[in-house]
């Protein structure tokens, strides 16, 4: 649901690729998970293990009892420090392509890199800070899951010495573990299945025949670039073969090939074309005839029940205002979007069967929003006091 099911993700098994499989919001269910040190990877055998060391103007500091900073009203030791600081690192250098020589050459970047790291804990630390204000426990029950989890964790390793190794390859001490466990415990009791900040069933299906909540909809999608011809012959040789959605990405990269003179005119071809299926559906055609005919969006595909959207769905926002303002069975006129094209859109009536077979999916879709919000507005609550040291950290000081 959110970044902050990687933690459960480490807390389920002691990974190699732990780092990675946090960094990327659409990968956290990723099967690299499944992969442990435990199993013996190659590259844990030749890989340097890091040895955690703290510089300040080329002195050597003492981390033991070393608090960086405190994070509403937690003390954020060197070694819990040192573990977001490499996770954030990992992050910038995956996703972004920012590494440390980059950091330590722009100063910006690095300022930047700083904040990023307390947003990290600050997130991290949501989970309990609402756990306490919603009144929930953790209780012995709770306590025993923890522990069955790092016993899980230790079972993978050969020796105690080799599971602290395997942690400490990961920039971790057990005490860090545990809390990543902990809080991905709490994470669950607030929005797992059942949840205590989840939305519940019998809210759902009254929200979803809310109109004004909730509009099921189908829809037409032309996108601007569907009228360009492929001219790649090693693309249009296997093109047809092609799924919607590769056709769709082989018409796009042949339509970016194209001067501003030739996109206009394609434009105005796609237009052309949106304007005649429009004319079709007004006239009684079946629609989703005409989506199969005509429809670009691979997602028509994979739903062709429709998409039930709520005001806080991440769609496009001229998508959404339009589907919201149908009435039932109507079907809006040309609703056009600067990245997409244009969407002919159906709204069609509330199939409650479907809501009850496929309640998760549309309670997910109804909390995400409000839940990332919520975690947003906790994390921006906390106060922050940083160390003397803090500010003197710079790219070298973390080993």
């Amino acid at each position: 649901m959110l970044k902050k099911l990687s933690a459960i993700l480490i807390a389920m098994t002691l990974t190699i690729g732990c780092f990675a499989s946090c960094g990327d919001e659409k990968k956290e269910n990723s099967s690299k998970a499944e992969s442990s040190v435990a199993e013996g990877d190659a590259s844990s055998e030749t890989e340097e293990i890091p040895e955690p060391s703290f510089t300040i103007d080329g002195e050597k500091v003492d981390t033991e009892n070393l608090i960086i900073c405190t994070i509403d009203g937690v003390d954020i030791d060197f070694d819990t420090f040192r573990y977001y600081y490499y996770y954030t690192l990992n992050r910038y250098e995956s996703y972004y392509s920012i590494t440390k020589d980059v950091l330590a050459e722009q100063k910006d970047y690095f300022d930047l890199f700083m904040s990023d790291v307390i947003v990290s804990i600050q997130q991290e630390l949501v989970a309990p800070r609402l756990a306490k204000e919603n009144n929930i426990e953790f209780t012995e029950t709770d306590e025993k899951l923890v522990t069955n989890y790092l016993s899980q964790a230790k079972g993978q390793f050969q020796s105690q010495e080799e599971y602290l190794e395997g942690l400490k390859k990961e920039y971790m001490t057990e005490e860090i573990y545990k809390n990543l466990i902990t809080n991905s415990v709490y994470y669950d009791k607030l929005f797992g299945t059942e949840g205590a900040l989840i939305t519940p069933d019998e809210e759902i299906k009254k929200l979803v025949q809310d109109p004004e909540e909730f509009t099921r909809v189908v829809h037409i999608l032309i996108p601007y670039e569907c009228k360009t011809e492929i001219t790649d012959s090693s693309v249009l040789d296997g093109y047809e073969d092609l799924d919607l959605s590769a056709k769709m990405s082989a018409k796009q990269s042949a339509f970016a090939a194209l001067s501003e003179e030739d996109q206009e005119a394609k434009k105005a071809e796609a237009k052309k074309l949106a304007e005649e299926v429009l004319e079709k559906a007004k006239n009684g055609d079946d629609f989703a005839t005409l989506i199969k005919e005509y429809g670009w969006d691979p997602g028509m595909e994979a739903q062709p029940d429709g998409y039930y959207v709520n005001k806080n769905t991440s769609f496009v926002e001229a998508f959404k205002k339009a589907a919201f303002e149908l009435k039932e069975n109507e079907i809006s006129g040309l609703v056009e979007d600067e990245k997409y094209g244009w969407f002919i859109i159906k709204r069609l009536p509330v199939d409650m069967d479907y809501v009850e077979e496929n309640m998760a999916t549309i309670r997910d879709e109804y909390d995400t929003p409000r839940i990332n919000q919520l975690y947003q507005d906790t994390a921006d609550k906390m106060e922050i006091v940083y160390s003397d040291i803090y500010e003197k950290i710079t790219i070298d000081s973390i080993k």
